[in-house]
């Protein structure tokens, strides 16, 4: 079936994407060949489904299209790269919370010095 350009096969809520003018899914599948794409109709996304028995989720892509970002963030969130991948969340939540210590002592700030 062609659709919107993108050739696609249905499986009950989901559109399973088999290629694009990007080829974003062949790039995808270059990374895993068991990876395939899908779109969720329920919740509007893009997913990376991977061939197995059951359970075949992997991720959601977080972007409206298939482009290169969809390609380096199942790069990025592979397996093989969860400990650069939690490093990296841990470094980001600990200078969201030096921003909000950071705000915080800055409004006790003003508030001692609006009183005064």
């Amino acid at each position: 079936m062609f659709c919107c350009g993108i050739f696609t096969k249905f499986i009950m809520n989901y559109i399973e994407i088999k290629s694009d003018v990007f080829d974003i899914v062949k790039r995808i599948k270059s990374i895993d060949k068991k990876y395939f794409v899908v779109y969720n109709f329920v919740r509007k996304k893009f997913e990376v489904h991977y061939k197995r028995n059951k359970n075949d989720y992997e991720l959601t892509i977080p972007y409206t299209s298939l482009d290169a970002r969809a390609v380096e963030f199942v790069r990025k969130t592979r397996i093989e790269n969860r400990k650069k991948l939690f490093e990296e969340i841990e470094k980001t939540n600990e200078q969201l919370e030096k921003n909000e210590t950071k705000k915080t002592i800055e409004n006790i700030n003003r508030r001692i010095y609006e009183s005064k």
